[in-house]
């Protein structure tokens, strides 16, 4: 809706509402028979909606630090199968070459499919289909509306400013047992964004955007709190003994843990003789894993999900135990390889009675992003070549901070560029068709992959797979993150038809393709359906060294029915 108040005052809003029927065979710990540990507890600062029922596909909900769960996102209304919100709700004033806009705005700057150079504002909507929607549409329905004030000026016929300063708002990721969750369901996410106050924090930027002939200039610099977050191991606050009544290594560990003395000096300290805690219960409380249903199982487990989210199955142990004395109070002790971690692991899920749950917190960093551009149309008296674009992105950031692989609290701090090629075009191949849209992109990071995780935490394996006396469950990547798209559209005589295509390679071995038809039959109707094709391994190629491998349980078609009246 779209409402004029005289010549330099309009009100813009629009909503978007989804609804999921979920009418799936979905997991509900509710029902499990016999619940063997006591089911699963989410703990004191994640909401038990999500993660002590059925799956809640749409509710982004944070503890407030009071005892109960706020919805992070303002002018938003989520529940377990709905999600309404206003990705646009604005005053808008012009005078003359100024336009200023007030109030809850997504803002999109940038020339790139997957990529995010200047693209910085806004975080991502990643609850209903991760980043596997139709790409040619640019992010356009996921990046997170945030309460924001938005000055654009005509400075000159050729030089554009833009600015905008607003409330910070995290990426959304999906909730645990939901069909796109990036964050395994073992383990619980404590979100900061209320307790640490970043639900408070203003962020900012501009732009400057120029035209000289055939070519094109932009500079951009931001302040802002990256909406990825990195993530950390975090106390549970679960207080809940090792079960005895499943196994007698838990009653074991128990007794043993009660007949410590209690109140030893940091001097007198032995984690053999002494204990800081009441009991195992209290201990784990003061750990980042606590004994409960629904967590990981075995150490084939551990070592097989944290190859999947690039973390260290050897480092995340030794960090899970170095960093937190409750770990340590109930005879938890570092490791020097593979095998040992292995054994330990075994040795407390056994005690556990099945499974420890893993709490990490999810934290904000602030940075400083410096971003240059330039474009070029090539004139050439060879028709394909004539009319050519390049852009050309780069993006500096000094001391971001990235999650460690480890998931210690001591984060990687590292300077990090990643620079992008697009060149695109319209190109008629044939007569009776019109003209062709092609897209070529190419991007290369130099230390994190696409989706913000530290490439030192790639090369993981099944723990089959490693080499016991390894010490470390990681290799690394070696060199720079490096992706490559290519895309087109081809509309049909009339636009009765229009087909695409959008495909993203990591070239070490990685490719995900989605080709699609779009059909027009009039009347206000569109039909369009599109395929995602993922591959992780591509030729052979090493899954724990690409991107795309993290995405290959997803191989779906989307079909759209349009109706515009």
């Amino acid at each position: 809706m779209s409402l004029r108040f005289g010549e330099h005052v309009r009100f813009i809003t629009r909503a978007r509402g989804v609804f999921d029927p979920s009418i799936y065979e979905e997991f509900d710990q509710r029902n499990l028979d016999r619940p063997r540990q006591g089911g699963v507890d989410s703990g004191p600062w994640a909401d038990p909606g999500i993660y002590e029922g059925r799956p809640d596909y749409f509710s982004y909900k944070v503890a407030d630090g009071k005892g109960g769960f706020v919805q992070a996102n303002p002018l938003e209304w989520a529940g377990r199968d709905y999600l309404v919100y206003l990705p646009a709700a604005i005053v808008e004033l012009t005078a003359g070459d100024l336009n200023l806009r007030l109030g809850n705005q997504q803002i999109a700057w940038g020339q790139s499919l997957f990529f995010q150079v200047f693209d910085m504002p806004n975080g991502l909507d990643l609850r209903r289909h991760s980043i596997l929607d139709r790409a040619l549409e640019e992010f356009s329905d996921k990046r997170v509306p945030m309460l924001s004030a938005r000055l654009s000026y005509q400075l000159t016929d050729g030089i554009l400013f833009d600015g905008y300063v607003g409330k910070f708002q995290p990426t959304v990721l999906g909730n645990p047992n939901t069909p796109y969750n990036i964050i395994p369901t073992q383990f619980t996410v404590q979100d900061q964004y209320v307790i640490g106050g970043y639900d408070e924090k203003v962020v900012g930027g501009f732009r400057l955007k120029g035209d000289y002939g055939q070519w094109g200039f932009q500079a951009a610099y931001f302040n802002r709190y990256n909406p990825l977050g990195v993530f950390r191991w975090t106390a549970t606050g679960v207080d809940r003994q090792l079960d005895g009544r499943i196994n007698s290594v838990g009653s074991l560990v128990n007794l043993l843990y009660s007949l410590k003395l209690p109140g030893c000096s940091e001097a007198a300290y032995d984690p053999l003789l002494c204990r800081r805690y009441a009991d195992t219960g209290d201990a784990l409380a003061n750990a980042p894993f606590h004994a409960g249903d629904g967590g990981v199982y075995s150490a084939d487990e551990w070592f097989h999900y944290a190859a999947e989210v690039r973390l260290d199955g050897v480092g995340g142990l030794n960090a899970a135990i170095n960093e937190f004395p409750g770990a340590q109070d109930v005879y938890a002790t570092p490791v020097d390889n593979v095998r040992q971690a292995a054994a330990e692991l075994n040795t407390f899920f056994i005690a556990a009675g099945g499974s420890l749950r893993g709490h990490i917190a999810r934290e904000y960093f602030q940075e400083d992003i410096f971003a240059l551009g330039a474009s070029y149309v090539l004139e050439s008296d060879n028709d394909f070549l004539n009319q050519l674009i390049f852009n050309l992105e780069a993006q500096y950031t000094p001391e971001r901070t990235f999650t460690n692989p480890t998931l210690s609290r001591n984060y990687i701090r590292q300077d990090e560029y990643m620079v992008s090629l697009v060149v695109d075009k319209w190109h008629r191949f044939f007569k009776e068709f019109p003209g062709t849209y092609i897209v070529f992109q190419a991007l290369t990071k130099n230390r994190s992959d696409l989706v913000g995780r530290h490439l030192s935490g790639y090369g993981g394996k099944d723990l089959d797979e490693l080499d016991p006396r390894a010490t470390s469950g990681v290799t690394g990547k070696k060199g720079n993150a490096n992706y490559v798209v290519l895309g087109f559209t081809q509309p049909w005589p009339n636009k009765l038809y229009e087909l695409e295509f959008a495909s993203l390679w990591d070239i070490d071995g990685g490719v995900f393709m989605q080709p699609g038809l779009r059909w027009n039959p009039g009347h206000g109707v569109t039909v369009e359906g599109f395929y995602n094709y993922i591959d992780g391994s591509l030729f052979g190629a090493d899954r724990s060294k690409n991107l795309i491998s993290t995405l290959d349980f997803a191989e779906e078609f989307t079909l759209r029915l349009t109706y515009q009246f």
